[in-house]
């Protein structure tokens, strides 16, 4: 049995007590769906920016690092760093598309940018696909961890009796809080949950069992503190390394990283006040996502190894936790625990908003239930709430294994869908039925490569996106278009880069292009050094941990992309004015 000592409860109890306060600071503001679900629009680019963060700081993230760290070192951290290649390019290329395009959901988008009945139907599909079928996965492995991270602190407890009451209280302060409210509670759970990891970090290597970085250093396995891949056993193999990089961020729908933005992103993007805070939210998120937040899962990660070496693989995210047994300081328990709740909280929050958002905006107010009150689509949006928490209960108590299994099984089925979620809005021959094709094209692909032709992870996302891409591209050609007049004034509503959109009006010569000539410049710069930035920065931290590697290149990479960053932004907000 875990003693707690009283500062254990106070930190327990402290994130409870301000969520309460602000539900009371935000309950009487709920009004209308758009308020609901969108904020009116209304958040500053730094609460848009950290709620995104917040939301991919779920309880389940430091355990699927230890997965990770503990199978390939710290060079296995690039199954996800990879994906800093798309945050930038939503960053800089998508963005500011979003929020000129005024939609309420990312979803809404397809009844701007397609025509006819396949629209709709596509529109629906979508929202009750992604919207319950795919959150439910997501949700299943939040509420895995959970239950992997509840006998840490309470042995002696069910806990699939206390994950019932965790339930309980997220779906009913999300229901309560709105997306306004959600976001602002982010802004203080993932603060809370960072100064609480880094704090774990700190206490965890300094543990006289492990002695320090050096310490820590010398105890482990010489592959396991690598940044980079070697290909050797313990290490990222190269060429998965290569294949992240350069196919991944474009080809698979993984939440937090739709290829061009979307999901919950695309919802924070959409409900900041401008073009601009949408930028530096975006840009916010992305930062603080893979560069200034990693570090202290993987040092915790690393003194597992050495404290639990022989733990299997479905037991290995445990290991994080398990770190929490030895020799903490007072309060430090207590302090873990409610940096997991708020990470727990803020990402159900997040799903349960936004899968009521794509349910009730995208399919039950304009199919189902059309001209109904804002008070009716609310009362839905609760239902599908409470709905959504059952299901995704029984899914992790009944259905899951590993948290990293259901990363790599979401990467590999996606696989050719996230190229047409680019392609859409750069190429105007796209239509409703190309994206309807890609949704079936993948799972077929999929089930091809990886469960019959016996194509393992990552080749199976390689062949998949590869022969989807040229599949889709020729298919334009084929399936019927979207309605021209649709084409015009969605390119007029969001003023995508007119080199790709030419091609709709060639037959008006007074067509001109309306946005500025070296904005595509600017955004591939901007992509470049952000990706500067944060790579140049974890290589920097990497060569200062361990007294290793060449830190020069790295600084110069870091600062190189910094300067850029600064220089991108300045030329972007000139232009817009």
């Amino acid at each position: 049995m875990i003693s707690f000592h009283i500062l254990d409860f106070v930190f327990f109890l402290f994130p409870f007590v301000v969520i309460l306060l602000l539900l009371f600071r935000f309950r009487s503001k709920q009004k209308s769906t758009k308020e609901y679900f969108q904020a009116e629009g209304s958040l500053s680019w730094f609460v848009a920016g950290t709620a995104m963060v917040a939301t991919t700081f779920a309880a389940d993230t430091p355990l699927a690092v230890t997965e990770i760290i503990r199978g390939q070192g710290i060079a296995g951290n690039w199954i996800w760093w990879y994906m800093a290649v798309g945050g930038f390019i939503t960053v800089f290329f998508f963005s500011k598309l979003w929020k000129r395009s005024g939609a309420s959901t990312d979803l809404e988008l397809i009844g701007l940018r397609y025509s006819g009945k396949e629209a709709d139907f596509l529109r629906g599909f979508k929202a009750f696909v992604i919207g319950f079928l795919l959150n439910l996965v997501i949700l299943g492995w939040v509420n895995l961890a959970m239950l992997k991270i509840i006998p840490v602190f309470f042995p002696t407890m069910t806990s699939s009796h206390i994950l019932i009451y965790l339930l309980l209280f997220g779906v009913f302060y999300t229901s309560i809080a709105g997306l306004r409210g959600i976001s602002y509670i982010d802004v203080f759970q993932f603060f809370l949950a960072w100064i609480g990891c880094i704090l774990f970090a700190y206490y965890a290597i300094n543990l006289p069992t492990i002695g320090g970085l050096e310490g820590l250093k010398s105890k482990l396995n010489g592959n396991k503190i690598l940044f980079f891949p070697n290909g050797l056993e313990g290490s990222l193999p190269w060429d998965h390394f290569l294949i992240l990089l350069t196919v991944l961020w474009w080809s698979s729908w993984y939440p937090g990283s739709e290829p061009g933005g979307g999901g919950y992103i695309a919802q924070r993007i959409l409900a900041t006040k401008d073009e601009n805070a949408a930028l530096k939210g975006s840009l916010w998120f992305v930062v603080a996502h893979y560069f200034i937040r990693p570090w202290p899962w993987i040092l915790v990660a690393l003194v597992s190894i050495v404290l639990y070496p022989n733990l299997t693989e479905v037991e290995s995210g445990k290991g994080f936790l398990m770190v929490l047994k030895e020799g903490m300081p007072n309060g430090m328990m207590g302090l873990m625990l409610s940096a997991f709740l708020a990470a727990y909280l803020s990402t159900l929050a997040t799903h349960l908003n936004w899968g009521a958002s794509y349910l009730v905006n995208d399919l039950w107010k304009p199919m189902l239930q059309k001209g109904r009150s804002d008070s009716y689509y609310l009362k839905i949006s609760y239902g599908i709430q409470i709905i959504t928490a059952i299901c995704s209960y029984f899914l992790a108590v009944y259905g899951m294994d590993t948290i990293k299994g259901a990363w790599v099984f979401l990467l590999e089925a996606s696989s050719g869908i996230g190229f047409i979620l680019i392609a859409r809005w750069f190429f105007w021959r796209i239509s409703a039925w190309t994206e309807i094709f890609a949704f079936i094209l993948s799972p077929i692909l999929y089930l091809i490569f990886s469960l019959y032709l016996k194509i393992g992870f990552p080749y199976s996302i390689l062949y998949t996106a590869g022969s989807s891409a040229i599949l889709l591209i020729v298919s334009t050609y084929f399936l019927p278009n979207t309605d021209r007049n649709v084409l015009i004034q969605f390119y007029d509503r969001t003023k995508p880069p007119y080199f790709f959109w030419k091609g709709l009006f060639l037959t008006d010569k007074n067509q001109k292009q309306t946005i500025y000539p070296n904005q595509l410049f600017v955004s591939l710069a901007g992509t470049i050094s952000g990706l500067f930035f944060v790579f140049g920065g974890l290589y920097t931290v990497q060569c200062l941990l361990w007294n290793e590697g060449l830190l020069i290149i790295g600084l110069v990479v870091f600062l190189i992309g910094l300067i850029g960053l600064y220089l991108s932004l300045q030329t972007l907000q000139q232009n817009q004015r």
